[in-house]
């Protein structure tokens, strides 16, 4: 949409004279490709802490000095005490503790929360009365930490719309019963990296391993380990109003009881570099509740990009979704798909395009596909302005590469430079050829499909 105004006073446009030449009609140029997806800014390490610290063991008393020879007994203690800049260093134990971490001002130095020695210190639920174990206010570096939720209804970890520049980063949380394991419910500049998030089971119901919240801003997913949740690895959701800049880059996602990634109405979101795979997980979730997605994009989302992740195992590789509000502006690009399958059933398709504005498929490989490679505009939902080039599709135990919806759904299609697999299917509902369907028995067989479409330029059979 564009919001500038018109201008009124335009100059006229003078017409030539009838007496003199006319030029040729220039050729419509081809549509400009989309933009990638923005990327939200990538926080810096946090400085190393100058200030003092405090110490916590399972020997020490609250009325210690805090030091390794007269340590403190609680990690609340230590965290009134600590002052911006400041350590609390918690020795190995198990600490029954609700923490509230509270602000310390805007613009302050991060209070590092920090687990010593081996095992990592472990916290575990105290009364139960609080939604989480450690909320976040303020600025935290959550550090080399072990949070077992012992199957209460509550987050491991929730940074609420107070937290800003916090960091959970090399540590492990496991086994609650609430909607997620980490939720980042309208914070800003929050970095969760480099840690190992399982076994969020909430009988019959979402528990997500990571949920992102709007109004969510600049929010970092890295290099985690994500698995076996009921709900889905990540979830990106609207709260009083979408997430803006999440960047999911270079974690291992599998074997949950939904999808490796749901997208809903957030803005700007990356899935980059990420291994994702294994959906549905039947033993931890009944097959029905979700396709099964590796990356399901629906709800208004605008302004995505899912490149360079390798993607196994699931009922549908990426699959971007119709609704109210169409998505927008969506780049699948450089993907790796195989072993997609037919669970639950009706499945099986690599990347899947119900209905949407401005999507590119550029550079992916599908193979092993137990239904269409390319399922594009085939459900009755207009997709517009549509690019499909360079892609790779070998097809599976059924050769089905590539369906297209008629044409009246996919205006703007432009598709070209693809390659196909020798005797795989291509089908076009509405084309006008036998069965609305082509066996590539020969390239012969492609230059039919390029007449009768007028479309996929460039593309080949591979042999």
């Amino acid at each position: 949409m564009n919001d500038s105004p018109v201008d009124a006073e335009s100059p006229q446009v003078v017409q030539p004279s009838p007496d003199e030449p006319q030029p040729a009609p220039l050729e419509p140029a081809p549509p400009a490709p989309l933009p990638p997806a923005p990327q939200p800014p990538v926080p810096q390490p946090p400085p190393v802490p100058l200030g003092r610290s405090w110490y916590v063991s399972t020997k020490g008393s609250d009325g210690g000095a805090g030091t390794l020879e007269a340590p403190l007994r609680t990690i609340g203690r230590a965290a009134a005490l600590a002052k911006p800049g400041e350590v609390i260093r918690v020795l190995p134990g198990v600490y029954p503790e609700e923490l509230v971490l509270e602000s310390r001002g805007t613009g302050v130095a991060p209070i590092t929360l920090r687990g010593e020695g081996s095992p990592r210190p472990t916290l575990v639920p105290k009364d139960r009365v609080r939604g989480a174990i450690l909320r976040v206010q303020g600025r935290w570096n959550l550090e080399n930490l072990s949070i077992d939720v012992a199957g209460a209804s509550m987050f491991a970890v929730l940074f609420d719309a107070t937290a800003s520049q916090s960091v959970l980063s090399g540590s492990e949380l496991k086994s609650g019963t609430a909607g997620a394991g980490v939720c980042v419910e309208g914070a800003r500049d929050i970095t969760v990296q480099n840690n190992h998030i399982h076994h969020f089971i909430k009988p019959g119901d979402d528990s997500h391993g990571v949920a992102v919240v709007g109004p969510a801003r600049n929010i970092v997913i890295r290099d985690n380990d994500i698995h076996h949740n009921s709900g889905d690895s990540v979830q990106c959701q609207p709260g009083v109003g979408p997430a803006d800049g999440v960047l999911i880059e270079g974690n291992t996602m599998h074997d949950e009881g939904e999808n490796g990634v749901d997208i809903k109405h957030c803005l700007r979101v990356t899935v980059r570099d990420n291994v994702i795979s294994g959906f549905p997980n039947t033993a931890i979730r009944p097959a029905g509740s979700s396709a099964g997605e590796a990356v399901v994009i629906h709800a208004s989302a605008r302004d995505i990009l899912i490149q360079g992740n390798a993607i196994s195992r699931a009922g549908r590789g990426v699959s971007i979704l119709d609704g109210i509000t169409p998505a927008e502006n969506i780049s699948v690009e450089g993907n790796l798909f195989q072993d997609i399958r037919n669970i639950p059933a009706g499945n099986g398709h690599g990347i899947r395009i119900e209905g949407a504005r401005n999507v590119k498929v550029v550079g992916n490989t599908l193979e092993g596909t137990a239904s269409y490679g390319l399922m594009l505009a085939a459900d009755g939902r207009s997709v517009t302005g549509l690019e499909v080039r360079n892609n790779i599709l070998r097809g599976g135990t059924q050769p089905l590469l590539l369906r297209l919806g008629a044409p009246g759904f996919r205006p703007g299609l432009l598709m070209r430079d693809n390659q196909y697999a020798s005797g795989g299917i291509l089908k076009a509902d509405g084309a006008n050829f036998p069965g609305e369907q082509l066996t590539l028995s020969a390239p012969e067989t492609l230059e039919l499909w390029r007449q009768v479409l007028g479309v996929d330029v460039g593309s080949i059979v591979l042999e």
